[in-house]
């Protein structure tokens, strides 16, 4: 068992799980949208996931003067070869996305010029990185289904968005929260160092308990899929009340991404 948990901290310190979780939602929307999805769009959504937390936490390593977690030190320590990696990653998905259906391929070269765009301003995005970084996630797990559909977007389809977003948000809230002391000594921003800690527990709170009972209406459609809502935001949620036995281990990191593969579930 111990094994297997240290095994599976380094998948989340290289953020093959965030890889795994995005495929999942990706194609968990393109099951409810009845959008034929291609491997190869899958792939080029897979490499692309990873290239961009992985320059992410490559920059931070590079711009933090004291790293203070497992991820920015394992960063900082094997730079060279995971931006090694990375290139060679970058490589694989210019030939990837030739495969990929001219339409996803526009829509995707808009939202990699936007990430472009996050991850020079990301400094200056203050309370607005959570955010950002929701908004983007969300954009990328939707991109594949969204481009290959044929019907129009009804209002229960932006009701499944709105919620997916919300989860996104409250899943990178909550990593702030347990970030606050580390961000506040490498003067890093964030929601919860702006508003802080109580006001970051709240808008959690109020974000999980409002897309629990959001389910009644999404029940009479599909009630599987309000039990998956339901249920990922209830984990999260548990996040939350149990953050100090969470602490160590980066338990609460492990669970809050392994929540993007609860769709799973309604895959199979």
């Amino acid at each position: 068992m111990n094994r297997l948990n240290k095994i599976y901290q380094y998948v989340n310190i290289l953020s093959l799980d965030v890889v795994a979780g995005s495929v999942i939602c990706s194609l968990f929307f393109a099951r409810l949208f009845s959008a034929a999805v291609s491997f190869y769009t899958l792939s080029a959504l897979g490499l692309t996931v990873w290239i961009v937390y992985t320059l992410d936490h490559l920059r931070d390593a590079l711009i933090i003067p004291v790293t203070s977690t497992d991820r920015h030190r394992f960063h900082e320590k094997y730079f060279k070869w995971i931006f090694i990696t990375a290139l060679v990653m970058i490589l694989l998905d210019f030939v990837v996305i030739w495969f990929v259906p001219l339409k996803v391929l526009m829509y995707g070269s808009v939202l990699w010029m936007i990430v472009l765009l996050y991850l020079i301003l990301q400094r200056y995005l203050k309370f607005l990185k959570e955010l950002f970084v929701a908004c983007l996630y969300t954009a990328g797990v939707l991109l594949p289904s969204m481009a290959s559909m044929n019907a129009t977007l009804v209002p229960l389809d932006f009701l499944l968005i709105g919620k997916f977003f919300l989860t996104a948000l409250m899943n990178l809230l909550l990593f702030s929260l347990f970030d606050y002391s580390q961000d506040r000594k490498q003067q890093q921003h964030s929601f919860v160092t702006w508003f802080g800690p109580s006001s970051t527990r709240r808008s959690i709170l109020v974000f999980g308990l409002f897309n629990i009972l959001s389910g009644i209406r999404l029940w009479s459609f599909d009630r599987n899929v309000a039990l998956i809502f339901i249920a990922m935001n209830a984990t999260l949620l548990t996040i939350l009340f149990m953050r100090k036995r969470l602490v160590s281990n980066n338990l609460y990191r492990i669970l809050g991404d392994s929540v993007f593969f609860i769709p799973l579930l309604y895959l199979i």
